[in-house]
């Protein structure tokens, strides 16, 4: 990246910059250095996807931002795993990803979240951490990598055998 054009101009574009399924880094550009900008990031083996700079973004051309947890990142980032959020790891004596809401766009009797957790001992190994709330009440179910892979070929298992899918908002 350090090929980039840098003229300082303000830029105008945003390039995103991806490796396989992973949003790594974004480098601005002003029109005159986007096509250069983007053929440097195709040879460099990323996948350069320029899109508009929203009107209240100031960059200037050549700016790079890579995110922490893309496979760009430093190596002195390096003692997390790529998932991790990297907020307060060591009070909480595990890395953790940012939880993804279980959201059906209904009203729901349980809020459940999902997220990946790891001890920070090097020798342990990611795990699913499955968190459901209700109220007050809240619990949690920790499951191996290997448990998850399972209960995701269960539930579609289950779900084809419900015959599931939408219709008009219900299940058929």
């Amino acid at each position: 990246m350090s090929t980039l054009p840098i003229c300082g101009e303000p830029a105008t574009v945003r390039i995103e910059l991806y490796t396989a399924y992973s949003l790594d880094a974004c480098a601005y550009t002003c029109p005159a250095h986007t096509t250069h900008a983007t053929a440097l990031i195709a040879r460099a083996g990323l996948d350069a996807h320029p899109v508009g700079l929203a009107p209240d973004v100031a960059r200037p051309c050549g700016y790079v931002h890579v995110y922490a947890t893309g496979t760009l990142a430093e190596p002195a980032d390096q003692g997390h795993p790529r998932w991790c959020d990297r907020t307060d790891c060591q009070r909480r004596g595990e890395h953790r990803s940012r939880a993804r809401h279980v959201n059906t766009n209904r009203p729901e009797t349980f809020i459940v979240d999902v997220a990946l957790v790891q001890a920070l001992h090097p020798a342990a190994e990611p795990m699913v951490n499955l968190t459901s709330v209700e109220g007050s009440a809240a619990a949690s179910l920790v499951l191996s990598i290997g448990q998850a892979r399972v209960l995701r070929y269960r539930l579609a298992h289950l779900l084809g055998m419900a015959k599931a899918g939408p219709n008009g908002g219900r299940w058929v």
